[in-house]
């Protein structure tokens, strides 16, 4: 299938990629589909191959493509919004940003990062927390804009010449102006080589395969 639902509209799409599931696994038969859509890549794959300019740079599961991503661009394409990056020098326990520092664990530091100094901070908008100014981590940024959906609201904030996005619960009262304290914990924090990309610390969260390998799985 060669990206079938890119034509429709928003709530089609929804009930017609629910369908292709469901027919799919009635069938039981393997299917090959095509597509540029994040959602339809993490909701309909078993297995998903990740193609840049032709190249493969990784096939796993969805979720594992999601937390353990191969390179900077993996990481980039899979996730809305998309991760925030930021490019970083390491020196003495920490990250250095012309803007702030993000100091790091000495396991950290020694086994993933010993022979790195230019390194790109990778951060996901759904794991950035608010804080309270009490953690060296803490940052105090300004709202510049606010996006609510309901259940979850995005809030964009200026830090230096880049825009960093996060996602909070819904029920998060943030207004354009307003200063908000936020952190990222370090196992969430995904961490880059910035000459070549590949991922040097992924995410730590994991994931459930006893769950996982107790579903039917087709495709």
């Amino acid at each position: 299938m060669d990206e079938p639902l890119s034509n429709l509209d928003p709530k089609l799409r929804t009930t017609m990629r629910t369908e292709l599931q469901s027919l799919r696994q009635k069938l039981g038969t393997t299917t090959i589909y095509v597509t540029h859509d994040q959602t339809e890549v993490m909701t309909m794959g078993d297995r998903i191959a990740i193609l840049d300019q032709g190249k493969l740079q990784q096939i796993g599961t969805p979720l594992e493509c999601y937390h353990d991503p191969s390179n900077q661009f993996v990481t980039g394409f899979i996730g809305t919004p998309s991760m925030n990056f930021l490019e970083v020098t390491r020196s003495d326990g920490a990250l250095e940003h012309v803007d702030f520092t993000y100091e790091i664990s000495p396991e950290l530091e020694e086994r993933r990062l010993s022979d790195e100094s230019e390194i790109v901070l990778g951060i996901r908008p759904e794991d950035i927390q608010l804080g309270d100014g009490t953690h060296p981590n803490d940052l105090l940024l300004t709202v510049d804009v606010g996006e609510p959906m309901g259940d979850q609201v995005h809030i964009y904030l200026d830090i230096g010449d880049q825009q960093l996005t996060a996602t909070l619960d819904g029920r998060t009262q943030v207004e354009s102006g307003n200063e908000v304290h936020l952190r990222s914990p370090e196992e969430l924090i995904h961490l880059f080589d910035a000459e070549i990309g590949e991922a040097l610390k992924t995410s730590t969260v994991e994931i459930d395969e006893d769950v996982s390998d107790a579903l039917p799985t087709h495709g």
